[in-house]
C-alpha cells in the first residue's frame, strides 16, 4: 500500500471558514467554593493534535480545592512590578476553522479562562467593588502588556490595552470586555479579547480569546484572505452563554462592597493606559523612519 501525500491547495481570494457548531455545544459547569460558574463551549477540537484542553471538575471546595499558582519570579521583579496574583488555569480549549476542500485550516480560536486571585491589595478591598475592579484590571494588564517595549523603534509599547472597553450587562456582577491590539510592526497579528468579572471578593474570572489565522502576514493582509467573522461570532456565543451563581457569601460580600454607593457600574470609558514615555509626536516620526 502507498500513502499518497496531498498537498493542500492554496485558496484564492477571501474564504469564509468554517468551525464548530454552536448548536451542538455542552454546557461546562462548574462549583467554586459555592459559586456555580457556567457557559457553552464546542468539543476541543484543534489544529493540532497534540494541543490538550482541559476543563473544570465539577466542584471545588476546601476537600477539592482549585490549585492557585504563584508566577511571580525573578523577572518581574526586575521590571519592578508587585508581587499581585495567584492563577488557577480553569479550561481551555482551542477550535479549528477549515476552508474549503483541500485548503486544510485556516484559522483558530483559542479560549484560555483563568481564575486570578488578587494578593497583596489592602485587605478590605473587595472586587465586587466598581473602582476596584478598574484598578485590579488596570493593574493586570500592565503586568501582561507594560514590558512589550520595541528596543529598535524608540522603546515604543508593543500593545495598547484597553481598546473597545464595553460593559457586559447579562451577568450578576459588574463586569467587562476589552481588546488588546499589537502595533503593525509586531509579529503578533491576532487582536486578543478578553472578559473581567468577579466571583469574590478577591478572585477574579479572566478569559482570554485568541483568534488566529496561520499565515505570517499583517493583519490589513490577512482581513483580505480570511474572514475572521466565524471565529468571532463563536466567541460572541460563549461570551452570552455566561451564567453566574453567587454563593450566599459572595452575595454577602458583593452587598457590603456596594453598600451606599450612588453609582454602582463600571465606567463606560476606560482609556488605553500609557507604558511607554514616547509622546505621540515622537512616536509618529519613529514609525514615518519604517
Amino acid at each position: 500500500m502507498f500513502n499518497v501525500s496531498l498537498k493542500l491547495r492554496e485558496p484564492n481570494g477571501l474564504i469564509t471558514p468554517k468551525g464548530p457548531s454552536f448548536k451542538r455545544a455542552r454546557t461546562i459547569r462548574s462549583d467554586f467554593q459555592g459559586t456555580e460558574i457556567a457557559f457553552k463551549a464546542p468539543k476541543h477540537s484543534p489544529k493540532r493534535s497534540n494541543d490538550k484542553g482541559y476543563a473544570p471538575e465539577r466542584r471545588y471546595n476546601k476537600d477539592n480545592p482549585l490549585p492557585f499558582r504563584n508566577y511571580y519570579g525573578e523577572e518581574d521583579v526586575e521590571r519592578g512590578l508587585p508581587d499581585l496574583w495567584r492563577k488557577a488555569d480553569f479550561f481551555y480549549h482551542s477550535w479549528a476553522f477549515n476552508g474549503p476542500w483541500f485548503t486544510g485550516p485556516v484559522g483558530e480560536l483559542d479560549l484560555l479562562f483563568r481564575l486570578v486571585r488578587v494578593v497583596n491589595y489592602p485587605k478590605d478591598m473587595s472586587l465586587f467593588h466598581p473602582r476596584a475592579l478598574e484598578q485590579v484590571i488596570g493593574d493586570y494588564l500592565t503586568d501582561l502588556y507594560s514590558y512589550h517595549l520595541d528596543e529598535t523603534r524608540g522603546y515604543i509599547q508593543e500593545f495598547h490595552a484597553p481598546i473597545n472597553w464595553q460593559i457586559v450587562a447579562h451577568l450578576p456582577v459588574n463586569a467587562a470586555r476589552m481588546e488588546v491590539v499589537s502595533e503593525d510592526f509586531s509579529p503578533h497579528r491576532t487582536i486578543k479579547r478578553m472578559v473581567f468579572f468577579p466571583i469574590s471578593d478577591d478572585v477574579m474570572s479572566v478569559l482570554i480569546f485568541w483568534p488566529g489565522r496561520f499565515k505570517n502576514l499583517p493583519r490589513s493582509e490577512l482581513d483580505k484572505r480570511v474572514n475572521e467573522q466565524p471565529m468571532l461570532d463563536l466567541m460572541e456565543n460563549i461570551i452570552a452563554s455566561l451564567q453566574l451563581n453567587l454563593s450566599p457569601q459572595a452575595k454577602a460580600q458583593q452587598e457590603a462592597a456596594l453598600s451606599g454607593l450612588e453609582d454602582t457600574s463600571l465606567i463606560k470609558d476606560y482609556p488605553p493606559l500609557k507604558w511607554d514615555n514616547v509622546s505621540e509626536e515622537e512616536k509618529q516620526k519613529i514609525l514615518a523612519v519604517d
